[in-house]
């Protein structure tokens, strides 16, 4: 018995991995095709951005809000910024797409370039476009 319960827990456990494993591919997939289109001309492709124009996707802990990212896609932004300590003030028109588009786009871009963070499902893309976040600017 305690043998069949081992084996029906570990089965639990690979299939819910690989089907977690096939999302995740799929939005980071949507995500970089997401990123091709709407983000990419100024982030450029390797996401360096151009230094004191666009900012960098590198490597940075500016992708940690995902409250702010959400915001930042969304609704865009204006004012001043720093990231990676080089001093931002552009503004970036928000775009229209759907909660799951925004997720997928904000898991490619905080897991590519040496970016390592969780990844964001459709359903917490509303509540973060609801939340406050201390110095936004939408534009």
């Amino acid at each position: 018995m305690k043998n069949n319960i081992f084996f029906f827990i570990l089965l639990l456990l690979v299939s819910n991995e690989k089907s977690f494993g096939q999302n995740t591919t799929a939005s980071m997939e949507n995500g970089k095709s997401i990123y091709s289109t709407y983000c990419m001309s100024c982030h450029m492709d390797d996401g360096n951005g151009l230094e004191g124009v666009y900012p960098s996707l590198v490597k940075t802990s500016s992708l940690a809000d995902k409250n702010r990212l959400v915001k930042i896609i969304t609704q865009g932004i204006r004012g001043p910024i720093e990231v990676k300590g080089v001093h931002y003030d552009a503004e970036m028109a928000g775009m229209e797409m759907s909660d799951q588009d925004v997720a997928d786009v904000i898991n490619y871009i905080r897991n590519t370039w040496g970016n390592k963070s969780s990844l964001i499902k459709s359903s917490e893309v509303a509540p973060a476009k609801k939340a406050v976040v201390k110095g936004y600017q939408p534009y």
